[in-house]
């Protein structure tokens, strides 16, 4: 079975990586799924990729790829697969699982959650943007892989 992770990912963090790679590890697959619609100010999708990709070179079994339009049709195209998605506190898994609600009923698709590392909890692409343009350190925030890229297109 496919094992498909979809967002934004602007940009992908060390906490995303964390989930494709246990994905990847229970799956034995992992599709970084990159929107290219995102429905917000985010950068351009070959960015958002291009970090995604570097983040998980080296995680065996994972991919990236970009896609557009409905998740549910995505999904719906990749045949026999599963959603990905990662948990970080309550106001999260209120989120999610509205969310895979959703995809249930557009799709049919289940998807399985991974509850955050404890590692990365405090960790989201906010803050990844706001210490890359305040010129901070990456470190722990994103895959060491990624770092300057982030740096470059998130930084002053």
């Amino acid at each position: 079975m496919k094992a498909i992770f979809a967002g934004t990912f602007d940009p992908f963090t060390a906490g995303h990586r964390d989930i494709a790679q246990r994905a990847a590890g229970v799956f034995g697959n992992v599709t970084v799924a990159v929107a290219s619609d995102t429905g917000k100010t985010a950068q351009p999708l070959d960015v958002r990729l291009k970090i995604a990709t570097e983040s998980i070179a080296d995680i065996n079994g994972a991919t990236a790829e970009a896609f557009s339009g409905l998740l549910s049709d995505y999904l719906s195209a990749k045949g026999d697969c599963v959603i990905v998605r990662g948990v970080r506190n309550a106001r999260d898994a209120d989120y999610e699982r509205d969310l895979v609600r959703v995809y249930k009923s557009l799709c049919g698709k289940d998807a399985v959650l991974f509850i955050t590392s404890a590692d990365f909890e405090h960790v989201s692409s906010t803050v990844v943007r706001q210490l890359a343009a305040l010129g901070g350190s990456l470190d722990g925030y994103v895959a060491s892989s990624a770092a300057s890229t982030v740096a470059l297109y998130y930084g002053k």
